[in-house]
């Protein structure tokens, strides 16, 4: 049983997946399995991985290719790779991104060593002329760290590619990602898991590196789509706590889950969101006391709680740190 179960969706990388690729076969930690999720890509991709594996021939028995034959999206080839995983622990990776060649072997170290369920390290952000170092924050109390994952929604709090987590927890909660829901699927996959993790641990050292100069991630998808694709993973994170009988204690984070979901509606359909989770209105303050870093100034100026974001773009950008 290998160590660690790395899953990469594939689609549309064929730019990218060889600094990617190049990083995962080049990874200290040497029991590793690699499982690829062919999502029908059209391009090259599925090729340049073949060339560059071919250079790591210790590589070649621990990858794992899994062909779909229609395309299923982010969210679906995420499942499929992590029902074929078999790793002691199990993290992600997008085939547009790189880690540091070391990642996967401190993560498993610390989870080991340290008796954890989960660990989690921080980010790069990379543009095309500039990097952003993300911190992920261990401070937090449990609950403060639910709240903090949404608030804002940051990929370093969300991503499933900067945490590494124990198969037992996948097994013995049987958790998947939303059917349909591409946008926030990891969104949707790291709040539940937070809730049954027990024990996470934190590197803070910038182990993953984020790019954000693929036209074809999950984030330039038209606008609509991907705010619906949000709206329907609050829904079911909604029905989630319902159902485990905890939406009492964690309902105000649930309206911010809400209106953060739906928050772009703003710019795109004012009557759409006005109708968006009405009942939110009575906690629209909750993103001013969750969100201490992002100062957003808010004016009710009509009936039914329409917000002017002074903030505007710059605020939109921030909040929406998610593929």
């Amino acid at each position: 049983m290998p160590k660690v179960s790395v899953i990469v969706p594939v689609y549309k990388v064929e730019k990218y997946i060889e600094k990617c690729v190049r990083s995962l076969f080049g990874q200290t930690l040497d029991d590793i399995e690699y499982i690829f999720v062919n999502d029908c890509t059209p391009d090259a991709s599925m090729e340049v991985l073949q060339n560059v594996l071919e250079e790591y021939p210790v590589r070649k028995s621990q990858v794992k290719i899994l062909n779909h034959t229609v395309n299923t999206g982010q969210s679906g080839a995420r499942r499929d790779g992590m029902r074929m995983a078999t790793g002691d622990f199990i993290i992600h990776c997008d085939a547009d991104d790189w880690v540091e060649l070391d990642m996967y072997e401190k993560m498993y170290r610390k989870a080991v060593d340290d008796g954890a369920d989960a660990v989690c390290c921080d980010m790069v952000i990379e543009e095309k002329d500039s990097q952003k170092h993300l911190i992920y924050n261990n401070l937090f109390s449990d609950d403060k760290l639910m709240y903090a994952c949404v608030a804002p929604i940051s990929v370093v709090y969300c991503s499933m590619c900067n945490r590494l987590i124990s198969r037992k927890i996948y097994d013995q909660y049987s958790i998947e990602p939303f059917p349909g829901v591409n946008m926030w699927d990891d969104v949707g996959l790291s709040i539940r898991f937070r809730y049954y993790i027990r024990k996470s641990l934190v590197i803070n050292e910038s182990l993953y590196h984020y790019n954000r100069q693929n036209d074809n991630s999950t984030t330039r998808r038209p606008v609509l789509s991907r705010i619906q694709e949000q709206i329907e993973c609050a829904k079911k994170l909604e029905l989630f706590f319902t159902e485990e009988n905890e939406l009492k204690r964690y309902g105000k984070f649930i309206s911010l889950v809400k209106q953060v979901a739906k928050i772009d509606l703003f710019y795109v359909d004012l009557d759409l969101w006005r109708s968006t989770f009405p009942e939110t209105r009575k906690d629209i303050g909750i993103l001013k006391q969750c969100s201490k870093w992002i100062r957003v100034k808010m004016q009710i100026v009509a009936y039914g709680g329409v917000c002017l974001y002074k903030a505007g773009v710059t605020f939109r950008n921030k909040i929406f740190q998610q593929k």
